[in-house]
């Protein structure tokens, strides 16, 4: 009969069997940054001049945390305070470049399971947030005087635990990424997953001599300043990445927020050029995966995918081809960028939907001053109709002119299709017995909901690349809600 192992025992072994596991395998090193500074030591480069070495260390993560947790015991050894073991960047200064050397030029020691180049998208994601939150707790550090190196350690040794669990526990870490709600964090998730933190994770590898579930207070406590200033970055870095993480716009709101207090609207371009001094090496090595941070820009990237959302809400995208959803797509994602609003629909009237297949067409607005439809935006080429004012007049339901309900007509024409779909929720669909226009439909849509402002017209010609007219009518109701959407139209 098998014993029942309580809970916080099973979670022990749990996170001791983690611990040997990931302390092992580590995280991937830059070799070329490795060679690179033992050619500096080679040269004497460092010979009494720990703040160079400290800086091409920042260079490379895994390596700067692996000489940290390797100097721990060695500082613990010769009974060094908890003052200096427990902040980094005054470890590597006790630890000066001959102990440091030691360990680089060690190759029984350093880590080699993890090849360098071969890396996830979502391995290199984990980089490039941890950039974010060191270079902000650097930046916030100076801000608030106190030491930025000490800072920018504390952000890498704060990222150590998630950075090992995205190397070592990669199925399990890229599917709870994958799959994060707006209830959860990502901490969270793994915990529930794991039976542990990341937070005691890294705490059990870098202290194994102190027991893990007593170390929080006593680790944490003393950089609760720098916490602060890191929890900064790590909202910036969740907020940069906004198809990951739910919080991403909360966290933008609260980020932005602390900065402009702080620092004023200059502490964006300050992180960024941060940390893209500590990622140059990351981006130079790994070209196809690592994202550059030059478009460190988390206020765009979080209205940029609220309107790509938005484009997903257009439910008539799924009848068009997959080029035009993504022409849409990635239209929507530029209504409140760097796009003006003319170059949107610029975008949209000589490029998505000549794409989409039609030929032609026109924007009718409604004149209020004269009762009129308009015809002010012509594109492509009109052949079923002429492009002029058409005269609406009241019907008998006497519907205010903002709605503009039941209208009638007064123009050349018995009737206009113009203005019928003017008061109808349908598009109207319009083909004409003229044997020379006989290859082309007309469709017709009105622009807007509660207060209708205008149709939409266009011309679709026979055999265009469309696979039936349910399709095709999707698509013309795509293109409409497209020019809605773009002009906030309710």
């Amino acid at each position: 009969m098998k014993t029942r192992v309580p809970t916080n025992q099973f979670s022990e072994r749990r996170l001791d069997k983690a611990t040997k596991h990931v302390t092992n395998l580590w995280f991937p090193i830059n070799p070329s940054i490795l060679e690179e500074i033992r050619e500096r030591f080679r040269n004497g480069a460092f010979d009494d001049r720990i703040e160079a070495l400290l800086e091409a260390l920042k260079k490379d993560f895994a390596l700067f945390t692996f000489i940290v947790k390797e100097l721990m015991p060695i500082a613990s050894n010769e009974r060094v305070p908890r003052d200096v073991t427990n902040n980094p960047a005054e470890l590597l200064r006790w630890a000066g470049p001959t102990r440091i050397k030691n360990i680089i030029f060690d190759d029984q020691i350093l880590p080699s399971n993890h090849v360098f180049n071969s890396i996830e998208p979502f391995q290199a994601d984990r980089l490039r947030e941890t950039a974010i939150i060191a270079s902000t707790a650097e930046v916030l550090s100076e801000k608030h005087n106190l030491d930025p190196e000490t800072g920018f350690c504390r952000g890498v040794i704060r990222e150590i635990g998630l950075n090992l669990i995205a190397w070592n526990y990669p199925s399990l870490y890229s599917r709870v990424v994958k799959n994060l709600t707006p209830n959860r964090s990502l901490d969270e998730e793994l915990t529930s997953e794991l039976g542990f933190s990341p937070s005691l994770l890294a705490m059990r590898v870098l202290r194994p001599d102190v027991d893990a579930q007593k170390s929080d207070d006593a680790f944490e406590q003393t950089w609760a300043t720098y916490d602060q200033l890191c929890e900064v970055g790590e909202a910036l870095a969740r907020a940069e990445n906004p198809a990951t993480y739910p919080s991403a716009e909360n966290d933008w709101r609260l980020a932005s927020a602390y900065l402009e207090k702080t620092v004023g609207n200059q502490g964006i371009d300050l992180i960024k050029n941060r940390a893209m001094e500590h990622s140059r090496e990351y981006q130079r090595s790994l070209v196809s995966s690592f994202q550059p941070l030059e478009d460190f820009n988390p206020a765009v990237k979080v209205e940029h995918f609220k309107q790509q959302q938005t484009a997903l809400k257009n439910r008539y995208l799924q009848h068009c081809s997959p080029e035009v959803q993504n022409a849409l797509k990635d239209l929507y994602a530029d209504m409140t960028g760097k796009d003006t609003l003319g170059q949107v629909l610029e975008r949209l009237f000589r490029g998505i939907i000549p794409e989409a297949g039609f030929t032609g067409g026109c924007v009718f607005v409604v004149d209020p001053a004269s009762f009129a439809l308009m015809p002010r935006t012509v594109f492509g080429t009109v052949r079923l109709r002429a492009l002029e004012q058409i005269t609406l007049r009241r019907g008998r339901s006497g519907m205010n002119e903002p709605r503009l309900g039941a209208l009638a007509v007064q123009s050349g024409y018995e009737s206009d299709s113009a203005a019928t779909a003017l008061s109808c929720s349908q598009p109207v669909i319009e083909r004409p017995e003229d044997d020379n226009n006989a290859a082309f439909t007309g469709m017709y849509g009105s622009l807007g909901e509660s207060r209708r402002i205008g149709v939409l017209y266009l011309e679709l010609p026979e055999g265009a690349d469309v696979a039936s007219d349910a399709q095709s009518l999707g698509t013309f109701k795509a293109m409409r809600q497209a020019l809605s959407d773009a002009l906030r139209l309710d």
